[in-house]
């Protein structure tokens, strides 16, 4: 049993005379930074809510996530996002208004 016990006694000595951990005990390391970015793509929505004839075209409630569309080649501008209503005047071309 005397054997076990300085055996023990030895290994307890070396492991207190060990040198802490160099990552633990570094100096000048007091906090880490990073940077994260990532970005959102958001289709374009376009649907028609409901139409109504009016005297020279048709007047269409709608409901955008943009401030511009474009129909048949005509830019179509919005003072806000979503409900709004649009006019197109009756034309001899035809064309489909529809939801995406």
């Amino acid at each position: 049993m005397g054997a076990n016990v300085k055996s023990l006694v030895s290994t307890m000595l070396l492991l207190s005379m060990t040198l802490p951990c160099a990552a633990e005990s570094s100096v000048g390391v007091g906090g880490a930074g990073a940077r994260i970015s990532f970005s959102i793509n958001v289709p374009p929505v376009f649907k028609v809510l409901q139409t109504t004839p009016k005297a020279g075209g048709h007047e269409y409630l709608v409901w955008v996530n943009m401030k511009t569309i474009s129909i048949n080649g005509k830019d179509h501008r919005f003072t806000r996002v979503g409900e709004t209503t649009l006019f197109l005047p009756s034309s001899t071309d035809a064309f489909i208004v529809h939801g995406l």
